[in-house]
């Protein structure tokens, strides 16, 4: 078979299942090579493996159990993980509570300390 577009690929699958509700088709080796080459690429860019079957017009089932078929499993690969430190926040004049009285008075910038001693004073 020669070198095939995922539109051709799509055409070629609608053609095989026909009028079929159920079951699936049998697909020759070069169609399903093509499928699982489609989704190496598109995991390896970051889509999913249910993208590259909705890509190609297929179930992502059938997809799955044909890159299992091959070696390449869907599921269960180590993939690097980066765990960078949190920025420090410094502390600013404009970070704190605020307290409004219930006589319309706002009071800002307040710590903790300092709200529980206003809120012991005013009682």
């Amino acid at each position: 078979m020669t070198a095939m577009t995922v539109e051709e690929f799509r055409r070629e699958v609608k053609q095989r299942r026909g009028e079929r509700r159920r079951g699936a088709p049998k697909y020759p080796e070069a169609l399903v090579a093509f499928a699982v080459q489609h989704a190496q690429l598109a995991r390896a860019s970051g889509r999913s493996l249910s993208a590259a079957a909705s890509e190609l017009g297929l179930n992502s089932v059938t997809l799955g159990a044909w890159l299992r078929l091959s070696g390449d499993a869907p599921h269960g690969r180590l993939r690097e993980v980066v765990v960078e430190a949190a920025p420090e926040v410094q502390p600013t004049a404009s970070i704190g509570l605020e307290v409004t009285t219930s006589s319309g008075h706002v009071v800002r910038g307040l710590s903790i300390a300092d709200v529980a001693a206003l809120l012991r004073a005013l009682q």
